[in-house]
């Protein structure tokens, strides 16, 4: 068995991270022990045939930034203007030296997680005009959002009505992480709504305020 002066050991903290997409982010990578000659790499996901996120050697991407260039101990990154497609697991791995280079020693991963926000919310009331005394069905939607966390809310002249649970989907588009939420309600119609307005209002971590769609009642209510 080696001895351990002989073996490296990879650090990588934290274990998960949650970022907003457009913020900056640093993955932390620490190396001890025996200090081989030999490169570092970053890669996302466990596959090591793909271009690295970040190599000494200079054929990757370098979609990662070294925070201290040089040090042999210090191998962290920063990832700069995170986009959703960013998500995922960041392994850090350290590298021998020699003929054939092979890999020692590889971190836990880092596993990136990144809030978007969603898109503005969208108001589908009746096709047709309602005759007062008549209930009408709304549907109001959004979507690119993550994590899956989200408040949708009605207001009927900024009163909060109730409303049936919301709907959360998986987004459509293929591989991407991101959700899609739908929420309907249905209420009464008197011709005194006519000047009323129905708005639907999204929270998610993400926004610092709501995000709100508006429907004037007037444009379905048919007139007597």
């Amino acid at each position: 068995s080696s001895l351990p002066s002989m073996q490296e050991i990879v650090t990588q903290h934290p274990e998960t991270v949650l970022v907003k997409a457009g913020e900056n982010l640093t993955l932390k990578c620490t190396l001890t022990g025996a200090n081989f000659p030999g490169g570092v790499r970053w890669y996302k996901g466990l596959d090591r045939n793909q271009p690295p996120i970040y190599s000494d050697k200079q054929e990757a991407s370098n979609r990662g930034i070294r925070v201290v260039p040089g040090s042999n101990t210090d191998f962290s990154i920063n990832i700069q203007n995170v986009q959703p497609e960013d998500a995922g697991t960041y392994y850090c791995v350290k590298y021998r030296a020699g003929v054939q280079e092979r890999e020692l020693a590889s971190g836990k991963g880092t596993v990136v997680s990144v809030i978007v926000k969603p898109s503005q919310p969208v108001i589908l009331g009746p096709t047709r005009r309602i005759a007062a005394g008549s209930r009408a069905s709304f549907n109001c939607s959004t979507g690119g959002f993550y994590p899956q966390e989200i408040t949708v809310s009605w207001l009927k002249d900024g009163k909060k009505i109730p409303a049936a649970q919301p709907n959360i989907l998986n987004s459509d588009a293929k591989q991407s992480i991101s959700y899609r939420v739908e929420s309907t309600v249905e209420i009464p119609l008197e011709q005194e709504d006519v000047k009323s307005q129905l708005t639907c209002q999204i929270q998610h971590r993400s926004l610092d305020s709501p995000l709100q769609q508006t429907f004037a009642l007037g444009n379905i209510l048919r007139g007597r």
